[in-house]
């Protein structure tokens, strides 16, 4: 199981890195808006590699309650984010949208690649 809590915090931390970069890149155009897309991105990582060190930490030291734990979460965080977007939908608010599906895009892309790495190193 370390070499999946390893290849998750690597993945993490590469995209976080990623994210900033882009962001500082943006900011230097003088693109704020999608700068701040770039930080909402990090920010979810972020979240996803904290709740990941939570199920390791709390002593689920078993794979399975680790994989079960961290996929709950995948589901339970982003029901707030998929309810904000169809507000957000019905009051044609497209800003607020697209803020809320940069976050579930996001949340997605972390979840296939905690399935994928879960499934190849078990």
């Amino acid at each position: 199981m370390n070499e999946k809590i390893k290849q998750m915090n690597t993945y993490f931390e590469n995209q976080i890195a990623l994210c900033k970069q882009k962001e500082k890149d943006l900011l230097e155009d003088d693109r704020a808006d999608e700068a701040s897309f770039q930080k909402i991105r990090a920010n979810v990582y972020d979240i996803f590699r904290t709740i990941l060190s939570v199920a390791q930490n709390a002593g689920h030291d078993n794979s399975e309650t680790v994989k079960y734990f961290f996929l709950e979460k995948t589901e339970q965080i982003p029901s707030n984010w998929k309810a904000a977007y169809e507000a957000a939908k019905q009051h044609d608010d497209v800003q607020k949208m697209l803020i809320e599906k940069i976050k579930l895009d996001t949340i997605y892309e972390i979840r296939d690649k905690f399935l994928n790495c879960w499934e190849k190193t078990e």
